[in-house]
């Protein structure tokens, strides 16, 4: 996993100053688009990370933190700009990259797909940035970054393996 965002990202255009960064790369198959690499990372989560976003909503509910439940049944398309998925919001989208995020009380974070084309062939970038505001933030970070640091890897690969089965 890399420690920084490709510069290309739309994300370099709210990147705060002292933000964690990070960026998995993974190659694609085939040439995708935009709403297929969304699609597809919404159909990738596994079980257990479904059961540990769940136990995560119950420690941090009486704390006051945000909570939102995975995306109940088919993922609405076309996708725009504000609509929410799960924990997700959209907040930029364009026909290379999605821009997924939440404010709250404690940090900031941001999640992209990005898709890179170059001389290695089509790529999969899946970005991420989070600013804590305050000592919940830093603690509640301190406790996520590992399984963040395991999860996104993860979801990569589940995400380019899932549109394996649809590109061509």
């Amino acid at each position: 996993m890399l420690d920084h965002i490709p510069p290309t990202s739309l994300l370099h255009h709210d990147l705060p100053a002292g933000a964690y960064q990070d960026c998995c790369i993974e190659a694609l198959p085939a040439t995708v688009n935009i709403e297929q690499a969304l699609l597809a990372f919404f159909g990738s989560s596994p079980a257990w990370l479904l059961a540990l976003m769940a136990l995560r909503n119950r420690l941090v509910t009486p704390l006051g933190l945000k909570t939102a439940r995975a995306a109940p049944g088919p993922v609405p398309t076309p996708f725009r700009v504000g609509q929410r998925i799960g924990i997700f919001r959209i907040l930029a989208l364009d026909e290379q990259e999605v821009v997924l995020g939440e404010n709250d009380s404690h940090l900031d974070f941001r999640t992209s797909l990005q898709l890179l084309h170059g001389p290695a062939g089509p790529q999969l970038a899946m970005s991420s940035w989070v600013k804590t505001h305050n000592a919940v933030g830093v603690c509640y970070f301190a406790l996520v970054r590992p399984f963040h640091r395991l999860i996104v890897p993860i979801m990569a690969r589940a995400t380019v393996r899932r549109l394996s089965g649809i590109a061509g």
